[in-house]
């Protein structure tokens, strides 16, 4: 018999002690052959981790510290400050401690900030704040990376005006959403790392990623951060390819939809091997229908080779994520492994720690989705009008397993709890795919699930 609490343990302490993988972890086995989800890591500027170091003088440059002051002349002066460094050979320019009150006129939706250049490091004293002035544009961006090579930004801390903001209505339709103000916006860039921040209260993103014309931004990590109190999303991706996202706590991200800890979306853009991993999530999401019902904790609408592994997700707090935890679309495909998941109240999908979203159109990418060594507390899987679905060696309890119009659906080794009967446990409707050493509390549980004719379960 497994003890279940041991395992919930386990996987909590995988997460936070940085766990070596076990050998052979790393790989998914399809075919005999292996293939590493998630794609390479992403390679760090480290050339810049050197090189001579400016600390910009606050009165020499005229810059306030002490949150006061006007926004668009801190703005400007901290530029000027960037760019003559730079100009002198400087690669690590530093912000001294205290508040930075930014922000001026880009154009009658856009509220400017500060610009990074490439081959640079941006380096805030841990007491140091940069602070977005309230508003009324629709956009925004703290710090702008666009086109850039070679980028790291780390330390302190960026804030956005959301407590603060006006929602003017735009002129073309009257809408007040304003949801495209970012503390950290990175396009169409090589090479970037955001470490060891503190960001939050944006009316849109911590950190928008989006490509630009027809490329996506390249090889970023993003590590080591907090973000909370966000209004749109903790990061957006919108066209990113070789992407690290990991060791970040994401936290009450509510506001305006999605709301997600992490929404990958790519739009016209590529979306593509990303590692989620080593990841704290809670309380992102809402039940407040005054500020728009939804959210959760991962969403992936179209993003390829995506691994999701040895996160934490929990909901507490003020977000209950009610879309759920993790959620994905058909043409998606990811690899999501030993994460634990742990849901205390139903959401608009019961208590569902995965869900896999679909309409009538036929899934067009042929990947498979691999769902692995997951534990999830409360709660479970979800999947429907979609295929191609490995599904090994999950506890889930006092959960279940439910697919409706699936094809090449596997499932093995799985074992589910139901506090309330095995019909709520297993349910199927118009399923193919195989079964095989799946248990009901400890006990073997025969699935008659075959590839050439449909199952039927408990489906009510």
């Amino acid at each position: 018999m497994i003890n279940k609490f041991l395992i919930a343990i386990a996987f909590i302490f995988g997460v936070f002690l940085n766990t070596a993988h076990a050998e052979g972890l790393d790989f998914i086995f399809v075919d005999g052959m292996e293939v590493s989800p998630g794609g390479r890591d992403p390679l760090i500027p480290g050339t810049l981790l050197g090189g001579d170091v400016y600390t910009i003088e606050l009165d020499r440059w005229e810059i306030d510290n002490k949150g006061a002051g006007d926004p668009a002349e801190n703005t400007d002066n901290i530029q000027a400050a960037i760019d003559w460094a730079l100009a002198q050979d400087y690669t690590i320019i530093r912000l001294p401690a205290g508040e930075y009150l930014v922000g001026k006129y880009g154009n009658e939706i856009y509220q400017a900030g500060i610009v990074l250049r490439d081959q640079m490091i941006f380096e805030l004293d841990e007491n140091a704040v940069i602070q977005m002035a309230q508003n009324d544009k629709w956009n925004y961006c703290v710090i702008d990376v666009t086109n850039r090579n070679r980028v790291i930004i780390r330390g302190g801390a960026i804030r956005g005006d959301r407590d603060t903001h006006i929602y003017t209505p735009r002129p073309s339709d009257g809408s007040t959403v304003h949801d495209e103000g970012h503390l950290i916006c990175i396009k169409a860039s090589r090479y970037v790392l955001v470490e060891n921040m503190h960001l939050s209260d944006a009316n849109g993103d911590g950190i928008l990623l989006v490509g630009g014309g027809d490329v996506s931004t390249k090889h970023t990590t993003i590590r080591n951060n907090e973000f909370d109190n966000n209004r749109r999303q903790g990061i957006s991706v919108v066209g990113a390819e070789i992407l690290l996202i990991e060791n970040n706590e994401i936290h009450d991200t509510h506001g305006t939809p999605p709301q997600f800890g992490i929404d990958i979306e790519s739009l016209h853009f590529t979306s593509k091997d990303i590692k989620i991993r080593r990841n704290l999530f809670y309380a992102n999401g809402t039940t407040d229908t005054a500020i728009n019902y939804g959210g959760g904790h991962i969403v992936n609408t179209d993003g390829r080779n995506v691994l999701i592994e040895y996160n934490t997700m929990e909901q507490r707090g003020i977000g209950r994520g009610t879309d759920g935890s993790i959620v994905y679309w058909k043409n998606a495909d990811q690899t999501i492994r030993y994460n634990y998941i742990k849901v205390r109240e139903l959401t608009v999908n019961l208590k569902v720690g995965i869900i896999q979203y679909s309409n009538s159109s036929p899934k067009t990418n042929p990947a498979t989705t691999y769902i692995h060594d997951n534990f999830c507390d409360g709660c479970g899987f979800y999947m429907y009008q979609s295929a191609d679905l490995d599904i090994r060696r999950n506890v889930l309890t006092d959960g279940y397993l439910a697919f409706r119009d699936f094809t090449n659906l596997t499932l093995i080794d799985n074992e589910v709890d139901s506090t309330i009967n095995s019909c709520w446990a297993f349910r199927f409707r118009d399923v193919y795919g195989e079964a095989s050493g799946n248990t009901y509390f400890d006990q073997p549980f025969d699935l008659g699930l075959s590839p050439t004719v449909p199952f039927e379960y408990c489906w009510q």
